[in-house]
């Protein structure tokens, strides 16, 4: 199953645009006329001015009102973007669904009623691993390599749980392991790199990402290699 979140495989196996309508504009098309515009009587000429008036001193009192009311002032931050609730660094699995919280209870159940289901066994690890139960998962791949030592897609499984854990020399020598038992397994070399990547050792990264695409520069995992290489 692969996982790629910051450039990690698990294994091998997610605005409306507010436009304004546009008013059109209509243009008064007027007769033209040789004669001079008519003035206006004297009296009409007073009112209009004084209705002028009235209406730009309401205008500017309007304006007056909404700038003070804040109308006009620029959004911050949080009105723009509000905040997320803040999440709770103290339980990294509040985010696992019912549903895989009940399927890793019977897993569990069938697990503990028949240790030698492997097949059970493995899918519960996996499950452990995927829902963040590192440690839980952990011990429930070395039950299965109890059984089946020479697997390394597992093994190399088991290495990512460590590297979650931050333990990132277990996760590198967990995954060598894999490498003992088929020294081309390209996913374990990728993994190996992202792992050194990760406790601030770049130059080997880039050496196990070389290996990676050393292997098949075509598959999914050497061409991310190679952007790897080319990034750092």
């Amino acid at each position: 199953m692969e996982k790629d979140d910051s450039e990690i495989v698990i294994r091998e196996k997610k605005e409306s645009a507010v436009s304004g309508d546009k008013k059109k504009s209509q243009k008064i098309k007027t007769k033209k006329s040789s004669d001079s515009k008519p003035v206006l009587p004297k009296k009409k000429q007073l009112n209009s001015v004084a209705y002028f008036y009235s209406i730009l001193g309401l205008a500017v009192i309007g304006f007056l009102i909404l700038y003070g009311a804040g109308t006009f002032d620029s959004p911050t931050p949080a009105q723009t973007m509000p905040q997320s609730p803040p999440t709770n660094q103290n339980n990294p699995h509040q985010g696992v669904d019912l549903k895989s919280l009940e399927e890793i209870n019977r897993l569990q159940k069938i697990v503990d009623e028949n240790p030698n289901d492997l097949d059970s066994k493995l899918k519960l690890a996996h499950l452990l691993n995927d829902s963040k139960f590192y440690q839980k998962a952990i011990e429930t791949y070395k039950s299965y390599l109890t059984a089946k030592p020479n697997s390394p897609d597992v093994i190399v499984d088991m290495g990512v749980c460590y590297f979650e854990l931050k333990e990132y020399d277990t996760a590198i020598s967990t995954m060598k392991k894999a490498l003992d038992i088929d020294p081309k397994h390209q996913i374990a070399l990728f993994n190996i790199g992202i792992v050194n990547f990760s406790a601030d050792r770049p130059n080997e990264a880039k050496e196990w990402w070389k290996k990676a695409v050393d292997i098949d520069p075509n598959t999914n995992v050497g061409q991310k290699s190679q952007e790897l290489i080319n990034s750092y």
